[in-house]
């Protein structure tokens, strides 16, 4: 149910939060309780995207700086939004592969897929519909 799915997200948000520990990061990394249970595609797919958000943290973020990671749940999305600083221009790429393929499936589903960078900062606004409404 509702309690093992949180605390299997939380699970994986503590690991990714370790290994962003080990090379300096610090931040914030937030997860509500959902009103009803995901389905298990929902599951997988919020899965993936956080290991692939943290991904990019670790791979584009400056250390020394604070990052942000919030899912909260409405009644009808999972909301998901991601923030930190670039280390540097260099890694100013837009988005990645990894990115690029959550945005087509999210987006595919009716869902939105936002990122922003403004000079130093990178922000990501997601949102999961709960239930598919395919483009």
């Amino acid at each position: 149910g509702i309690a093992a799915q949180r605390a299997g997200l939380q699970s994986l948000i503590d690991e990714e939060e370790s290994r962003l520990e080990a090379p300096g990061f610090t931040g914030d990394n937030l997860l509500a309780e959902p009103h009803r249970p995901l389905t298990p595609e929902t599951m997988r797919l919020l899965s993936g995207l956080l290991a692939e958000l943290y991904a990019n943290i670790a791979k584009h973020a400056a250390p020394h700086e604070w990052y942000a990671v919030t899912i909260s749940f409405d009644r009808r999305h999972v909301i998901i939004s991601a923030s930190d600083v670039l280390k540097d221009e260099a890694v100013r790429l837009g988005l990645g592969s990894g990115l690029k393929r959550y945005r087509t499936v999210i987006e595919s589903m009716s869902g939105t897929f936002d990122i922003t960078d403004d000079s130093d900062n990178w922000n990501a606004n997601i949102t999961i519909p709960l239930s598919v409404t395919r483009r």
